[in-house]
C-alpha cells in the first residue's frame, strides 16, 4: 500500500473511531434519560393504560442498553483496526497520525 493510500485509510479509520465515540456517548446519555422516564412513569401510573406505557418505557430503556453494548463492540473493533493500521504503517509524525492518537485516547476514555 502506498503512503497516500495509508494516509487515506488512516483518515477513514480515525473518522470511524470519532463517530463511534460520539455514538457511544450519546447512547449512554439516552439510557439515563430512558431509565428516568420509565421510573417516573411507573411511579405515576394510576391505571392500566399508564402501567402499560410505563412497561413499554422500560422495554425502550432495555433496548437502549443493548444499543450501548452494540456501539461498544463496534467501537472496540474500530479502535483495534486503527491501532493495527498505525502499527503496520510507516507514518511520520503528521497531523493525521496525531489526530488518530487523539481519537484513540478519546475512545479509551469513553469506554
Amino acid at each position: 500500500m502506498s503512503d497516500a493510500e495509508q494516509v487515506k485509510q488512516l483518515k477513514i479509520k480515525t473518522g470511524v473511531v470519532k463517530r463511534l465515540v460520539k455514538e457511544h456517548i450519546s447512547y449512554q446519555k439516552q439510557v439515563v434519560k430512558d431509565e428516568e422516564k420509565a421510573a417516573k412513569l411507573a411511579a405515576d401510573a394510576t391505571n392500566e393504560d399508564e402501567e402499560y406505557v410505563a412497561k413499554k418505557a422500560k422495554e425502550v430503556a432495555r433496548e437502549t442498553v443493548t444499543m450501548v453494548r452494540d456501539a461498544q463492540g463496534r467501537l472496540q473493533k474500530a479502535v483495534a483496526d486503527l491501532q493495527n493500521l498505525i502499527a503496520s504503517g510507516n507514518f511520520s509524525e503528521s497531523a493525521e497520525l496525531s489526530e488518530a492518537k487523539t481519537q484513540l485516547e478519546a475512545a479509551t476514555a469513553s469506554a
